[in-house]
């Protein structure tokens, strides 16, 4: 953004929203087909630069599955015990992968019988059992093609006797080029991964490389990456710190969820954490240039573990923190300040814009003003995937989406840091129901369609290019315009 347009947004008079700006139109000199809207955050690539937040209506293991899926990121909520917590991580980090681990590997022993080879492969739907012995070790491969013909050898029969005892396999480590090299060589659907000792480590199938989803977020061993909103508050019992530490073998990105973050104990509390986890962070929600100066420059986070921002406080559309406070950054302003921040003092930062999105024309506006990714709630509770059954008022499926700060979530006793500890009579949201929209892919399509769109008007090839546009205020009057205006009815 030019800095003639950067000063009218990046105001602290004026603090602008997403509906008192608009993006100017730009020359395009590419095809609309060469548009880029990926993103990164930290080492991780999204195709997709969008993400759900971590609230109880919006994202759990369904919802952070199909948002992975399609290529961005949904974040799960922290409204639950650790227990269900490690319970969701693992249900997304399980969901898809090229890499079926070893103790997930369908196996029997040699001196099992045929019968039972038979039973197991019809039951777990699969085409062949690795054959292991007491010790783990790799024997051989029983498929359907080393069953006997006969009835009487299948009653009788013992696998080591039919298994084929040569197996083609892959050592650790290996990547999925490498995996499909050798699969296409040797006309095998299956590869075991053995270790030098002979252990099994693990199976890779042709079906599991099969490019189903060609653009999911994944990690560099073909899981799903998984999010999960965390307290900055360290746990105190050692039941708690252990779940914690099962919970940070499954997470890739932490996202320490509190409305403001700019406070003493919650950075310190972050830094305890961060000592103690492995996993990558990212912090807020903060809302200012001051903010951003502070945690980038004077609190001593894990410098190479601290990747991201969350920027905007007031903004969601079940967000009361600014009516019951007084206080607030809305997301687009907060975006602008912050932008500048990170670009002050470290740029490998990534900038998430969260809340107040209600149309796909925000999300270009988002970018424009500097962000690199956008979170929201709002466009994604009325989805097939969010947590919850949809209900019907007046004729009209519905879904049930409430604010993190409302009396319903906060009651439940485990996000009582998220606010202003010790307060328990202001709620800072509220609860109501959202029209029910269908799956959440057609809601990604829409999103997709109109920020791409956006890009093309704005003549910006990628996320990168859309943070040199040019924003502009628009007047009370320019809003009604920009909108549909002057009709005879509603059709």
């Amino acid at each position: 953004m030019s800095d003639y347009y950067r000063k009218k947004i990046h105001s602290d008079d004026l603090i602008a929203t997403f509906d008192d700006v608009l993006i100017l139109p730009g020359f395009t000199n590419f095809s609309p087909i060469d548009v880029d809207l990926s993103s990164t955050l930290g080492k991780y690539h999204f195709k997709l630069p969008i993400l759900s937040s971590a609230m109880d209506t919006v994202t759990e293991e369904n919802m952070a599955i199909n948002m992975a899926l399609h290529g961005g990121l949904g974040v799960l909520h922290r409204n639950c015990s650790f227990e269900r917590q490690l319970e969701m991580v693992r249900i997304v980090k399980r969901a898809r992968s090229f890499v079926i681990d070893g103790e997930h590997v369908a196996t029997i022993g040699p001196n099992a019988q045929i019968s039972k080879a038979k039973f197991m492969m019809e039951n777990y739907n699969i085409s062949g059992i690795l054959v292991t012995n007491e010790e783990n070790r790799v024997c051989g491969i029983f498929t359907k093609r080393d069953i006997p013909f006969f009835e009487h050898d299948i009653k009788n029969g013992i696998v080591k006797d039919y298994m084929t005892k040569d197996v083609i396999s892959i050592k650790p480590g290996g990547t999925r080029e490498d995996a499909l090299k050798i699969l296409y060589e040797s006309r095998k659907e299956k590869l075991p991964i053995i270790d030098e000792k002979g252990m099994l480590k693990g199976l890779i199938t042709k079906k599991d490389l099969a490019p189903e989803f060609p653009f999911a977020s994944k990690d560099d061993q073909g899981h799903l990456l998984c999010g999960l909103a965390l307290s900055p508050r360290f746990p105190d019992s050692s039941q708690s710190q252990a779940l914690l530490k099962e919970i940070d073998d499954y997470v890739d990105i932490f996202f320490i969820d509190v409305a403001d973050f700019y406070k003493i104990d919650d950075i310190t509390g972050t830094i305890k954490l961060m000592k103690f986890l492995e996993s990558d962070f990212v912090l807020g929600n903060i809302g200012t240039y001051q903010a951003a100066e502070y945690l980038i420059t004077k609190a001593d986070f894990v410098e190479e573990r601290f990747i991201g921002l969350k920027v905007g406080m007031g903004s969601g559309s079940i967000c009361t923190t600014s009516l019951q406070t007084g206080v607030g950054a809305p997301t687009l302003f907060a975006t602008a300040h912050v932008a500048d921040a990170i670009k002050d003092y470290n740029p490998k930062l990534t900038l998430i814009a969260d809340g107040g999105f209600k149309n796909p024309g925000d999300l270009p506006k988002a970018f424009a003003a500097g962000a690199d990714l956008m979170m929201s709630g709002h466009l994604f509770a009325g989805t097939e995937e969010s947590p919850g059954f949809i209900d019907t008022i007046a004729g009209r499926k519905v879904k049930v989406y409430r604010g993190m700060g409302s009396k319903e979530a906060r009651t439940s006793g485990y996000i009582s840091d998220r606010y202003v500890e010790g307060s328990k009579m202001l709620t800072e949201g509220v609860s109501n129901y959202v029209p029910y929209v269908g799956d959440v892919l057609g809601v990604l399509s829409t999103l997709k369609e109109g920020l791409a769109n956006g890009m093309i008007y704005a003549g910006a090839k990628s996320i990168a290019d859309m943070k040199k546009v040019p924003l502009g205020i628009v007047s009370v009057v320019g809003q009604r315009e920009t909108a549909p205006h002057d009709l005879i009815g509603k059709f």
